[in-house]
């Protein structure tokens, strides 16, 4: 019994182990792909792409070690949540990663035209997100309940800049119809940075869990309102009266 409950507590600590090096790889990759974005660096940006393969390697690991332990059969309560939690934010991690990847791919398109005046923007937006990615990933690793609530209750912040830069990208194109194709691919970039805010909330009651033993059961609070926005098209000056 003793020399299982060692190997149990070792693959715990190697699946730990994993999981910050899943976590710390995801930070670096969406930090990066922000970078590249601000700069227009093709070589980076494809670089970040072929670097989410190994995230897509941490994310396979994990669940095999996951696994492995579930198997054992030998987990009590507390632990069996703390696997469940991995597993659980792997799946955060993986998917950040993957909406990294996707603004590097979209950097490569855009990085081929001329700059679109709503780029500061979505730059700050995409800075917004990271700061939030990067205090629940701080919150988890401190088991700090508060913080990660206060990471929960600020993601309307991030919702807030979407609608606004949004509002931003689709005036500009109506400005200058020449500028259509590069703001569509800001569009989507700006929606994957408030994508990485969704999945930093979701991050939140996982750490909830954790740490509760509950879910985090309150209406979590949602500020985009791009699905209903409406604007008028910007008046022609020079027509005739």
């Amino acid at each position: 019994m003793t020399a299982m409950a060692t190997s149990t507590d070792l693959s715990q600590q190697a699946l730990h182990t994993e999981l910050s090096r899943m976590a710390a790889l995801v930070e670096s990759q969406l930090a990066g792909a922000i970078s590249a974005f601000e700069r227009r660096e093709i070589a980076a940006a494809e670089n970040l792409i072929e670097g989410d393969r190994r995230i897509d390697e941490f994310d396979r690991d994990i669940e095999t070690r996951v696994m492995a332990l579930l198997a054992t059969g030998s987990l009590n309560e507390t632990e069996l949540r703390e696997v469940m939690s991995v597993m659980k934010l792997t799946g955060e991690l993986e998917r950040v990663g993957d909406l990294a990847k996707n603004v590097a791919k979209r950097t490569l398109a855009i990085s081929q035209q001329n700059p679109a005046s709503p780029t500061t923007g979505v730059a700050r937006m995409g800075r917004a997100s990271l700061r939030q990615f990067s205090d629940i990933l701080d919150a988890y690793s401190a088991r700090n309940l508060t913080a990660a609530r206060a990471v929960w209750g600020g993601d309307d912040e991030v919702d807030e800049l979407y609608n606004s830069v949004f509002q931003e990208i689709i005036m500009e194109m109506m400005r200058d119809p020449g500028q259509i194709n590069a703001c569509t691919h800001l569009v989507f970039i700006a929606k994957n940075f408030e994508r990485v805010g969704d999945h930093a909330t979701n991050i939140a009651e996982v750490i909830h869990f954790l740490m509760t033993g509950e879910p985090l059961v309150e209406e979590r609070p949602k500020g985009d309102e791009t699905a209903s926005t409406m604007l008028e098209p910007p008046v022609n000056s020079t027509k005739s009266q």
